[in-house]
């Protein structure tokens, strides 16, 4: 089995359109030869930060302070299994065009790439 992970983020304001277009291939990849199973996960951004600062004081939050920034929009990370890498690979080249449909709500750091398990 060959494990695939993709990671983008939608521009701030897009992420109904990312969510979409990730759901509309379920019905493809299902269909696809080699496709094993596919988790998608879309960040809650800013949760993590409102909750610490519920728990930490001031003076502790000051002590790590982090730079202001603008909206980082939401990262999205796409987990796939497949028989192989060809396999996926094919699955990209036959299905590449519809990628047009989600470039247009994306920040331009992305990544994706086959991985290795070396959990326990």
């Amino acid at each position: 089995m060959e494990t695939f992970i993709v990671q983008v983020i939608a521009q701030p304001g897009h992420d109904a359109e990312v969510t979409r277009f990730y759901e509309g291939q379920a019905d493809l990849m299902t269909e696809t030869d080699g496709f094993i199973s596919r988790k998608l996960y879309r960040a809650r951004t800013g949760e993590m930060a409102a909750a610490v600062k519920k728990v930490y004081t001031e003076e502790e939050l000051a002590q790590h302070a982090e730079p202001p920034h603008e909206d980082p929009g939401t990262m999205f990370i796409v987990v796939e299994n497949w028989e192989s890498v060809d396999h996926r690979i094919a699955f990209g080249k036959k299905n590449g065009k519809r990628n047009m449909e989600l470039i247009p709500h994306l920040l331009p750091e992305h990544s994706h790439e086959f991985y290795d398990d070396f959990s326990d």
